[in-house]
């Protein structure tokens, strides 16, 4: 059951093929370009390195966010596409998941997995999880708050708290240093900070058993409105 699995949420952009058993072929870029250059480009390349066609993959998995207003059009429209012209299902991914499950490998029973995703803005994109009897659970939601209101949601949490994304490595002072005195905190290694399509096909293969979404039904999750809602708002008034 191979997929194509595919993240553009944040400056990297990251295409992998994944079956039940083994990682086919993954690649990532991280640069300054818009991902409109390079997206269709890994996608053939991926294919062709994983010896796998397109109509051949029963599906596919893409982060729908939250992230970069910009990077998620283009990587959700990219999947969209495909999954018109193929007839196969996608499986939408939140990218703060994504990240936790890559912590995990780190992480203990009673350990909380915080995934931080930069927003711009001096603002921060973040969730909580635990893992316990191999199922992921969400105890903090999804929302965008202030870095230094992070110590707030982890007050009284009972175990480690483990920082992870890019979020994390920009933040990674203020997040430590706002902290009550006592909270055992621990940032994750520097290989976890980046989401990895291989991770997001992962998800993805445990969800499409139980039934993928068309392209009409998928929609990113954005959190907040983008700069230029907020300008048109502001003109309006």
């Amino acid at each position: 059951m191979p997929i194509l699995a595919v993240d553009t949420t944040t400056r990297t952009c990251s295409v992998a093929v994944v079956s039940r058993s083994r990682l086919l072929f993954e690649m990532t870029t991280d640069n300054d370009e818009t991902h409109t250059l390079h997206l269709m480009g890994m996608v053939d390349q991926a294919l062709v390195q994983a010896g796998i066609s397109l109509d051949a993959l029963d599906g596919f998995a893409v982060t729908r966010g939250p992230g970069s207003f910009t990077g998620l059009r283009i990587g959700l429209s990219s999947v969209k596409g495909l999954s018109m012209a193929t007839g196969k299902p996608i499986v939408p991914v939140s990218s703060l998941e994504v990240l936790a499950v890559q912590a995990r490998s780190i992480s203990n029973a009673s350990d909380l997995i915080v995934s931080v995703i930069d927003a711009y803005r001096r603002e921060v994109f973040l969730a909580g999880y635990r893992f316990q009897d191999n199922q992921m659970i969400e105890v903090m939601g999804e929302t965008v708050i202030k870095p230094d209101q992070v110590a707030e949601l982890t007050t009284g949490v009972p175990g480690n708290v483990i920082f992870v994304g890019n979020g994390a490595v920009a933040y990674r002072e203020k997040l430590a240093g706002r902290l009550k005195p006592g909270a055992h905190i621990r940032f994750a290694p520097d290989n976890l900070h980046v989401i990895r399509a291989a991770t997001v096909g992962e998800i993805g293969l445990d969800r499409l058993d139980t039934g993928g979404m068309t392209a009409a039904d998928i929609m990113p999750v954005y959190l907040r409105k983008s700069d230029a809602q907020i300008h048109l708002a502001s003109s309006t008034r």
